[in-house]
């Protein structure tokens, strides 16, 4: 299994990391050092109320195939909870579907929780999928590999006044899933590179 942190994950968590630690540590608004990816606000603009309803995606019914149907529907179900935990905190159906060994998972459920510990509101980011190919399910692992394009929005993430301080912008990648099935459920194993060749 060829593990990865990806590039836009990595972009994003990094420059919430710096923003978070700094609010914990000062009254003021947070400020991060300039980098290409994500960019901070270049003025402070208002977000979209905290008090929005977000629902979380729809558990589709493919999820009970044991197959590649199945397994190609946890790939898009999974990666679509992900702007959700970011965006309520609630992070139950990630967690139940997420692999003990999985770095991509664990980054981005300590990502979702450290921004609902400090209350800072993200919106944004939502996961449209596309599935490029689905391989034969490994014997020894019982993982299925599948090639996916993931088409990620733009994002925000803004302090308790409202404030946008950080954007990360909108990235489409070409990336291999892994999902497999544990205890009769689909489980994310990790978001890796594509092989070369």
């Amino acid at each position: 299994m060829h593990r990865t942190n990806h590039r836009w994950a990595a972009a994003a968590a990094a420059a919430v990391a710096t923003l978070l630690l700094t609010a914990g540590c000062t009254q003021d608004a947070p400020t991060a050092e300039p980098s290409t990816s994500p960019t901070i606000a270049d003025s402070a603009s208002p977000s979209p109320a905290p008090s929005t309803v977000i629902a979380p995606p729809t558990r589709p019914a493919a999820l009970d195939d044991d197959g590649p149907a199945g397994a190609e529907a946890a790939v898009i179900y999974f990666l679509a909870l992900d702007s959700y935990i970011q965006s309520t905190g609630d992070t139950a159906a990630f967690e139940a579907m997420s692999h003990a060994t999985c770095d991509y998972c664990a980054q981005r459920l300590a990502q979702a929780k450290e921004i609902a510990a400090s209350h800072y509101i993200w919106r944004g980011g939502e996961a449209t999928v596309q599935i490029n190919h689905t391989y034969t399910q490994d014997a020894a692992t019982g993982i299925w590999p599948i090639d996916i394009t993931v088409d990620q929005a733009s994002s925000t993430l803004s302090n308790g006044d409202g404030v946008v301080v950080t954007e990360v912008p909108r990235e489409r990648m070409a990336v291999r899933a892994e999902v497999a099935r544990s205890a009769g459920k689909w489980v994310f194993v990790e978001l890796a590179d594509i092989p070369a060749g």
